[in-house]
């Protein structure tokens, strides 16, 4: 009887398809958090990835410019949330020479470590979702999603046009490079933008019970109250200031208050929340191609997707591009350079521009400050 090991696992459940005889097959790793407390957001980009590659192989695979046709191939590494084990696992896709590149964790806890290490073993990369401020870049990083230090500039000035925001305080979970990255962000601007942040109050991921954050929170009287942290320990606290009848007006970012999760989660409490996001909604008779994808999302998955599920998404059709330019399954700098060739490629979540050096931002990512009015729904605001 045959014994299966951990990696042959892996390879069985891999997203593949046999190739032809006048056909390859691109190899990417795809690296996220599937257990632990990146699980929420980690998951969700696993499933678009899956997603959209199981959809160009159905739809018979794609072309390069050179005229060899592909189909993809995805093998899936758990980081947990552990920096560890993200670059452990970067590691061991670098030594397979069949994988071109690796579609990166959304958890700035993974993809943070991750960028030097790419640059040492010559392995493209791109983040899914991360948000944390990179030290120092190389020609071998990327990342799909907008970021805090271009969103919430735009964020918190609307926020202050609109509603003249006086008094805010902050709660967030020092354990998320992110999450941490973006509170720390708002405290530092508030002068410059003008408001005071009246408390200034910290939790760890996993933790149920937020009443002594917030009952110190509640004491500065503040107006609006930022909540930073995963989806389940979010919505933990909004639903413990419900408890505590706590009034004031609350803002997150990177849309998180639009996921349907958290919705489901405080049973529609997020509702009248404020974030910025990029582009994500569950209906949008605008643009088809969104909802063919949440349809098909739907179908295979049994529930909704998230805006990660759009950057997983979009991830695998960025690297689709970049192939077709490079003409190349196993030639990682050409495939690099040919990422640098990527200019206004439209995706579910926004465009995607690169030019890296100087640095891998996505030039053209979208940054929509909005307010959610339903379950996946939100309203932009003027």
């Amino acid at each position: 009887m045959k014994r299966w090991t951990p990696l042959l696992l892996a390879a069985v459940l891999a997203v593949t398809a046999p190739a032809s005889s006048q056909e390859k097959v691109v190899h990417f790793s795809s690296i996220n958090g599937q257990t632990g407390q990146s699980a929420p957001y980690g998951s969700k980009v696993i499933e678009g990835v899956n997603l959209a590659a199981k959809t160009i192989n159905d739809a018979g695979g794609f072309s390069d410019k050179c005229g060899t046709h592909y189909k993809l191939k995805i093998t899936t590494g758990d980081m947990a949330n552990s920096r560890e084990q993200a670059v452990s696992l970067l590691r061991q896709a670098a030594g397979d020479s069949t994988v071109l590149a690796v579609i990166a964790p959304s958890p700035s806890t993974g993809y943070v470590p991750m960028v030097p290490v790419a640059g040492q073993l010559k392995i493209p990369i791109i983040a899914t979702g991360s948000a944390a401020p990179i030290k120092e870049w190389n020609p071998w990083a990327f990342r799909i999603n907008t970021v805090s230090k271009v969103a919430v500039p735009t964020f918190m000035r609307t926020l202050k046009a609109k509603f003249d925001v006086k008094r805010m305080a902050l709660i967030y979970d020092v354990t998320q490079d992110g999450q941490r990255g973006e509170a720390e962000f708002i405290r530092n601007a508030a002068k410059d933008v003008g408001y005071d942040v009246v408390a200034f109050e910290a939790f760890r991921a996993g933790d149920n019970d937020f009443k002594p954050q917030l009952s110190k929170i509640k004491a500065t009287k503040p107006d609006w109250v930022g909540i930073y942290g995963a989806t389940p320990e979010l919505a933990k606290v909004v639903n413990q200031m419900t408890e505590l009848a706590m009034k004031a007006e609350i803002f997150t970012g990177f849309g998180t208050f639009n996921d349907p999760v958290a919705w489901d989660l405080t049973e529609g409490r997020v509702k009248g929340g404020y974030s910025w996001s990029a582009y994500f909604a569950l209906e949008d008779p605008a643009r088809p191609e969104v909802e063919k994808m949440v349809q098909a999302y739907k179908k295979e998955y049994g529930h909704d997707p998230t805006l990660y599920s759009f950057y997983g998404w979009d991830a695998v059709h960025v690297y689709v591009e970049a192939v077709k330019r490079a003409c190349t399954v196993t030639d990682r700098e050409k495939f690099r350079q040919a990422l640098n060739t990527i200019d206004n490629v439209p995706g579910l979540s926004g465009k995607a521009t690169f030019k890296n050096p100087p640095e891998g931002e996505n030039l053209t990512a979208a940054v929509i400050v909005n307010q959610t009015t339903g379950r996946g729904a939100f309203a932009p605001l003027k």
